[in-house]
């Protein structure tokens, strides 16, 4: 109970949706918020176990206190109307079946909780079958419904319950309404799904093999995981983008755990690499994505907020360097064909890749000032462009006008740039050869008197230094005081001897008599 509480509380902070920190105000959860995010889905839901779990906790004391009962029929019954609110969105929405019949039977399954409290056993029993039968259906309907025969001998004792007190009664038959009509839009869902629903077998081809996807929980990632795809490659917004590739990489690890977990699969081996490199694919657009964003505050075409971070070549650099990482553990796939048109794109991404990253290391050493290092850099960029360009050219692939493109614009930056190097070096030399030249003229002036302790090669031989100046320049000097140093000799001073205290004659104790 506890934790539906902190979990209910942190997806409302999630999605901002409080009720105030002073004065409480009840918002109410509507459709159309569904529509902008599922997790107000997820508060419905964890609302109606946190009073499902409080029902049961209470339920430890109810034989002993009527009010502990009274309590727990409340709850129950604020159970069932957060179930029949999820029911009802999920049926307004149009969510799929499998959804739609979930929402269904647990439904059933709360309203048999409390008429079963409540001592209905007809009715409790009606809604308990409800629920047995939905998850028995979709049990036969998915591959793996191992999680709905659970649920389904869960409520199997209280069936048996609910039988035993109505043959006491004297019941021999329990119809209702409610069932058959629930039971027939079962099979009409049903019927629905089977007709709509995508084919028994995903077949997949990748590198020359193919392999067929059976598995429903691998069949719906995989629908995620492509539509997420596509929202990526249509959105502007980087933010955005970064929050796509992060659910693109939660459904391949999600994937993968279900394929290892999975023992019936057949080439298992080459779907884990199939998705591995699905996965690292991914990976590298996201960062991509993170390199574009810096270099666009570089640039200034984005503004850097108040209190951010500043971007700075260094971190492009790093990027770069995890990009290459994902390349090279691409090409440690073992499906991968050595001689497959991927692996030759491998080989031409790695090789621009790395142009950008020596690229960005030479900025840094431009902003350092070390000018002859970024030309040298702007130069292993110039080369590293022309392979790449005839790389690039030799074969055809769907990226190849794309990838072509960023290198020629890449090969005028690294033009611009270090045309900017020379200049910046060329202006530098000058300004240090000039400095020497201004200090070689004032040294010219100088004598050689005054200046013994520095060593200077002459460039002209025939140049001979200045040794002194003829006559020697006057020089200021302090003035002696010769007439105070003899007058004091013939100073009389004044007799003080009458003014200084004469020592008395009486002893320690003779003072201390007298007072003295």
């Amino acid at each position: 109970m506890n934790k539906a509480v902190v979990s209910t509380q942190s997806t409302g902070k999630g999605l901002k949706f409080l009720h105030g920190a002073k004065k409480f105000s009840n918002k109410k959860i509507t459709p159309e918020l569904f529509v902008k995010d599922s997790r107000y889905m997820q508060i419905i839901l964890i609302r109606a176990e946190r009073a499902w779990a409080y029902a049961m906790d209470l339920k430890q004391f109810a034989n002993t206190e009527s009010r502990k009962q009274v309590h727990l029929i409340s709850k129950l019954k604020k159970a069932v109307l957060y179930a029949a609110e999820l029911e009802s969105n999920c049926v307004l929405l149009k969510c799929d079946a499998t959804t739609q019949l979930e929402a269904k039977a647990y439904h059933s399954y709360m309203t048999g909780m409390l008429l079963f409290e409540q001592g209905s056993w007809q009715n409790a029993l009606l809604s308990f079958t409800a629920a047995q039968k939905i998850y028995n259906k979709l049990a036969d309907a998915v591959e793996d419904g191992t999680l709905y025969r659970e649920k389904h001998d869960e409520m199997t004792p209280k069936v048996q319950y609910c039988m035993y007190n109505i043959q006491s009664m004297g019941v021999e038959r329990v119809e209702g309404e409610e069932g058959g009509v629930l039971f027939a839009e079962l099979d009409s869902i049903i019927a629905q799904k089977a007709t709509k629903a995508s084919p028994a077998v995903h077949e997949i081809k990748w590198e020359g093999k193919s392999f067929s996807i059976s598995n429903d929980d691998v069949k719906i990632l995989l629908v995620q995981l492509e539509d997420n795809v596509q929202l990526a490659k249509e959105c502007t917004s980087h933010e955005k983008r970064l929050e796509l590739y992060e659910e693109i990489l939660s459904s391949c690890r999600d994937i993968a755990q279900l394929i290892k977990k999975s023992d019936k699969l057949e080439c298992k081996q080459l779907m884990t690499d199939y998705f591995s490199y699905i996965r690292i694919v991914n990976t590298i657009d996201r960062f991509l994505v993170m390199a574009q964003q810096v270099a666009d505050k570089l640039k200034g075409v984005v503004e850097t907020h108040v209190g951010g971070k500043t971007a700075r070549p260094e971190d492009l650099v790093r990027l770069y360097d995890i990009i290459l990482q994902n390349y090279a553990d691409m090409k440690d796939i073992t499906s991968l064909d050595k001689d497959g048109e991927i692996y030759r794109l491998v080989d031409v991404n790695t090789q621009f890749y790395r142009t950008k990253r020596c690229f960005y290391i030479a900025e840094c050493h431009l902003v350092q000032s070390n000018w002859l290092n970024a030309i040298v850099l702007y130069d292993k960029c110039t080369e590293h462009i022309a392979q790449s360009l005839s790389a690039a050219q030799s074969f055809n692939f769907p990226a190849q006008q794309g990838l072509c493109e960023e290198m020629r614009v890449l090969e005028q930056q690294v033009y611009s740039q270090r045309c900017s190097a020379h200049a910046s070096a060329f202006l530098q030399t000058q300004l240090v050869e000039d400095a020497t030249t201004d200090a070689l003229e004032s040294d010219k002036n100088k004598m050689l008197a005054d200046t013994l302790e520095d060593f200077k090669i002459r460039k002209n031989v025939n140049e001979l230094p200045t040794i002194a100046t003829l006559p020697p320049d006057f020089q200021t000097i302090p003035c002696k005081p010769t007439f105070f140093d003899i007058s004091l000799n013939h100073i009389d001073f004044p007799n003080l001897d009458e003014r200084v205290e004469k020592e008395s004659s009486l002893s320690g104790w003779g003072k201390w008599i007298w007072g003295r």
